[in-house]
């Protein structure tokens, strides 16, 4: 998994807009599996968001709105796994990416 959280930085980092619809759609499907596995309450929800937004992706002109609209829930929906996060490394690097997906995070 953390070589998951590397890669979706990465792409944060960079700026998404300039990962293309292919990576993109490549990162969520490896998140789909990881979290399929995962055994904490949201993650079957998260696998199922991420499997629409890799179908999006996959489109052959995929919307920008849609991406959005699904982007900002699935940042909502990570930011409050890393609130039940175990390990304080995992939720740490799980609330960094629920923020660079813009979710709100409450102080």
């Amino acid at each position: 998994m953390p070589q998951r959280f590397t890669a979706t930085e990465n792409a944060f980092e960079k700026g998404i807009e300039k990962t293309s619809a292919k990576q993109g759609a490549k990162l969520a499907g490896e998140w789909v599996e990881e979290l399929r596995k995962a055994d904490f309450s949201g993650a079957k929800g998260l696998a199922s968001e991420l499997e629409r937004l890799e179908k999006l992706l996959n489109a052959e002109e995929p919307d920008a709105d849609k991406l959005k609209t699904l982007l900002e829930k699935i940042g909502q929906d990570t930011a409050k796994a890393a609130d039940r996060a175990e390990d304080p490394k995992i939720a740490d690097k799980v609330r960094k990416l629920a923020e660079a997906m813009g979710a709100n995070q409450a102080a």
